[in-house]
């Protein structure tokens, strides 16, 4: 062995210690998303008619930016945004159909209100959970190489984005 090289060991030890600094924000991250769903299920069970809606959007992207925050990303709250409306926008009509018969139902006082907001909140739970677990696939993916950081917000890393947020809907379903 030349005196330059590396023992193969301290190549190994490396690969461990960014293994667990990886593994270590993904718990973060995962934690973030956690938080966030017992908030926006809380916004969501608002007895408003569709007044938790831009709320919701809010919550959301600020579950991103705290998402980036851990993986020492740096996107515009502006991008996050229109990731996050274009992303739930596909989550299909199963979802939109939800809120919409929820906030319909709120407009009925008394049970129609806490029908209603118990529907809102479980599906505003249910989108945050998905959208804030397909945010940390497509951010282990820029973090392993897969993806980068300036694709996020075009095509490449929306549809990924779409595609696992549809994946962890399905998920949470079962």
């Amino acid at each position: 062995m030349a005196v330059t090289d590396k023992p193969d060991y301290e190549d190994d030890l490396l690969e461990d210690i960014q293994e667990y600094e990886y593994q270590e924000m993904f718990e973060k991250a995962n934690n973030i998303v956690l938080g966030f769903v017992a908030s926006t299920t809380a916004t969501g069970a608002v007895p408003i008619p569709f007044a938790d809606a831009p709320l919701l959007i809010g919550q959301q992207v600020a579950m991103m930016i705290a998402i980036n925050s851990v993986f020492e990303f740096d996107i515009e709250r502006d991008a996050l945004t229109s990731l996050a409306t274009a992303v739930i926008g596909v989550g299909g009509a199963t979802v939109i159909g939800k809120t919409v018969a929820s906030n319909l139902l709120k407009l009925i006082p008394g049970v129609g209100t806490v029908a209603g907001g118990a529907i809102s909140a479980g599906t505003a739970g249910v989108i945050t959970l998905a959208l804030g677990k397909a945010y940390i696939e497509v951010c282990k993916a820029i973090k392993m190489g897969k993806l980068d950081q300036s694709d996020l917000t075009k095509k490449d890393g929306l549809d990924m984005l779409k595609k696992s947020f549809k994946e962890q809907l399905k998920k949470n379903k079962k």
